[in-house]
């Protein structure tokens, strides 16, 4: 029987309208300023510090205008057929053209706005150049007969360089001693970098799909580039490069992107995602992760600018044909609280002494409730309590702001010291309904969220396997990956990131971040293999340089660092905190002998764990490695205690067959055919007691252990779906899982 969730639809299209209206009631709260008068053909708006500057093109004038934010003053400079104006400082620059059809005499104009005098550069500027600022430099491109370069004048040497030789270079930026632009000169468009400083010049990207319209600010350049395998149809997206640690990150995920620019720590593009007929402007703060629409109108918005909180921007609201320019302070995006922690150990024997640690968010206060009984014990950050007596004990921490608060609930089982079997009662849930969960995948359970991998959506033109969540405190399943994910091929969980392989342009490794409902692309380079994530550490596989080898990614640093660098040919993986566990095949040959080795991030040392040769599927909890050896009959498990550096081996009398192995704490679960079907077992380390999970006659394997939960596959006549098993202590009923409708 399904436990199919009927009000699941209504919820989701409740909670649909609830975000359009919230959305429509935040746009709508921005303080707008119209800074055009009616029956304006404005264009190209720029901003820095308190000046505005745009064209103007009624009857086809093209006039620069200046607007000082602050006086609220008009002004119209000196100009005629003039287009893209920038300012920096107290300078105004544009391209000013003088002629009919093709003769064109094309110069750069700067406008010292104290003074009001204009500085003429007449060489070397085309029609098409767009010229940018910073400090004294000013960049632009010069286009003739089909070749282009990038060109730089110093206003405080009166001097003129030109930056490039490829002859098709277009469109640069500048910050500080660095010019970034577009060159086609392979063909196709990437982005290059070159340093002033250093005279070097640098290939940022190497796609073979369009990369354009790069900015930079510190230590980051943006810009939109297709990589989506569409070689002749432009879908972008907006893509950042750290030139500290050489690490690429994909901002968005909506193949609509464009024409982004970035002010220290915000980015902002114009984006169709919501209509084809129109463009939004949104924004994405790189510390937290985050993105925001800000302009939602039903108009078109583009050409965005951005100086500290305040955007500019061209709109087509008032129709007729005519454009203007509008303003606005970034609404400061209010966190509310966010309640979150850990539990070490959340289930054990009475007394039961447990570390809790406070990871929330946005709060300035906290309540921790150990019993929930309404009477707080505690508002230390990182308190410890001990539970005398056995039972199922619900913590409940509660974090708080000025105005808001957040409550987070976890459940700890305490067993009494001579606990029997029958004193465990095992709540049995079916966790999704779709019937396609994927084989060879194991669904990965976190706290109060079960993840896994389904190709309910895979038929017709639509080859697709997507990742589903079911979240168990509200009973809910949500799909968290879009229709054109692709097929996936491995899955970890930790927090609120899901890591993923998917065959988009190669075989790649992606992150999913729950909280900001964003996904990035972690690897670049076609043949990764079997993720793994623990805190802010992804670890996998990777082909890249013709021999298997372990690489690492900081989620916090965005920093990309190869682990192994011998020979051998890594296998499954598995991390915790700082040490990386893997099957290594270094010592045999034809993949003949393997042994599990660690890794040590924190001290950098190797260590070899087994010399059985036979060695393979290592797991890593704390300070215990498990794996199975097929040295014994029955592939039986081993356990390593890093601590005292001693190998145990787990000796389970009537196993027939142990595969599909995962730890959690002091228990093992693990799929056994020894009853002629595949069923799910835990095994208790420090009890030394085994327990069955499931009964009936379908077959289970897979499964994976989170606190005092089990999840697994579960194989029907026609269907596979996620199962899970809650542990709980009551009055004995029966040692058989019950099944919770």
């Amino acid at each position: 029987m399904r436990n199919v969730n009927k009000s699941y639809s209504i919820n989701l299209t409740a909670l649909f309208f609830f975000f359009l209206i919230f959305m429509s009631s935040t746009a709508s709260a921005l303080q707008e300023t119209r800074l055009t008068q009616n029956g304006s053909r404005a264009s190209a708006p720029a901003i820095y510090e308190d000046n505005v500057v745009w064209s103007d093109y009624v009857n086809d004038s093209g006039i620069i205008h200046l607007y000082n934010l602050t006086t609220s003053e008009d002004l119209q400079l000196n100009s005629s057929s003039a287009s893209w104006p920038t300012t920096y400082g107290n300078k105004v620059v544009w391209v000013e053209c003088v002629g009919y059809d093709d003769n064109y005499d094309c110069k750069l104009v700067v406008y010292d706005i104290p003074t009001a005098k204009r500085l003429q550069i007449t060489e070397n500027v085309s029609e098409d150049s767009i010229p940018a600022i910073y400090e004294n430099k000013i960049v632009w491109h010069y286009s003739q007969n089909g070749n282009s370069n990038v060109y730089m004048y110093d206003l405080s040497t009166f001097t003129k360089c030109q930056i490039t030789t490829s002859k098709q270079a277009l469109y640069p930026a500048i910050y500080a001693d660095r010019i970034v632009w577009t060159d086609y000169r392979n063909k196709i468009s990437n982005i290059y970098m070159y340093n002033l400083s250093t005279s070097k010049e640098t290939q940022i990207t190497n796609s073979e799909l369009r990369q354009l319209s790069p900015s930079i600010y510190g230590d980051n350049i943006i810009w939109e580039g297709d990589r989506g395998g569409r070689r002749y149809s432009l879908n972008p997206d907006i893509y950042m490069y750290n030139i500290s640690t050489s690490k690429t990150t994909q901002i968005t995920n909506s193949e609509s992107a464009s024409r982004p620019k970035i002010y220290k720590d915000n980015i902002i593009w114009m984006d169709s995602r919501n209509s084809n007929s129109h463009s939004d402007i949104y924004m994405y703060n790189i510390s937290m992760q985050e993105e925001t629409q800000i302009i939602m109108n039903g108009s078109t918005q583009n050409w965005p600018a951005i100086y500290e909180d305040r955007l500019v921007w061209k709109d087509w609201r008032n129709g007729n044909g005519y454009s203007d320019i509008y303003t606005c302070i970034v609404p400061t995006i209010v966190k509310s609280p966010i309640a979150n922690f850990s539990v070490t150990p959340d289930v054990g024997f009475a007394p039961l002494s447990v570390q809790f640690t406070d990871f929330s968010r946005n709060s300035v206060s906290r309540s921790w409730d150990f019993n929930n009984d309404g009477i707080p014990e505690s508002t230390e950050k990182n308190p410890v309590y001990v539970y005398t007596d056995p039972g199922n004990y619900t913590v409940n921490l509660t974090v708080s702001d000025a105005n808001t608060t957040d409550s987070k609930l976890f459940t700890i089982l305490v067993f009494p010291k001579d606990l029997v079997d029958n004193q465990l009662v095992l709540t049995e849930t079916q966790i999704s309904t779709g019937g396609e969960a994927i084989y060879g995948s194991s669904p990965k359970i976190y706290e109060d969220k079960v993840v896994w991998q389904d190709s309910r959506n895979n038929f017709g033109n639509q080859q697709t396997d997507d990742i589903y969540m079911y979240n168990i405190s509200t009973k809910k399943e949500t799909r968290i990956t879009t229709p054109t994910s692709g097929f996936s091929y491995g899955l970890d969980f930790y927090g609120d990131r899901i890591v993923s392989l998917y065959g988009r342009n190669g075989i790649n490794i992606y992150m999913y971040n729950l909280s900001t409902s964003t996904e990035i692309q972690i690897s670049f380079n076609k043949y990764t293999y079997v993720p793994s994530i623990h805190g802010d550490r992804i670890v996998w596989i990777d082909d890249r340089n013709g021999k298997g080898h372990i690489f690492t990614y900081n989620v916090s640093s965005s920093k990309e660092t190869q682990v192994t660098t011998n020979e051998s040919v890594p296998g499954e993986l598995d991390i915790y905190g700082d040490r990386i566990v893997w099957r290594d095949y270094r010592n045999g040959i034809n993949y003949e002998n393997s042994n599990i080795y660690m890794y040590n991030l924190s001290t950098s040392k190797e260590t070899q764990i087994t010399v059985s040769g036979s060695a393979y599927n290592p797991k890593i909890y704390g300070d215990r490695i498990i794996w199975q050896d097929s040295r014994d009959e029955k592939s039986p498990i081993h356990m390593y205690n890093i601590l005292n550096s001693t190998e145990t081996q787990i000796t389970i009398p009537s196993s027939k067959s142990i595969f599909g192995l995962d730890i959690y704490g002091d228990r093992l679960v693990y799929t056994d055919s020894r009853n002629g079907n595949y069923d799910i077992f835990m095994y208790n380390l420090s009890t030394q007691k085994e327990i069955q999970i499931t009964t009936n006659k379908s077959n289970q394997d897979d499964p994976a252990i989170y606190g005092n939960r089990i999840v697994w596959r579960n194989h029907g006549k026609y269907d596979t779906d996620i199962y899970m098993c809650t542990i709980s202590l009551k009055e004995p009923e029966s040692t058989c899982c019950k099944f919770e409708y």
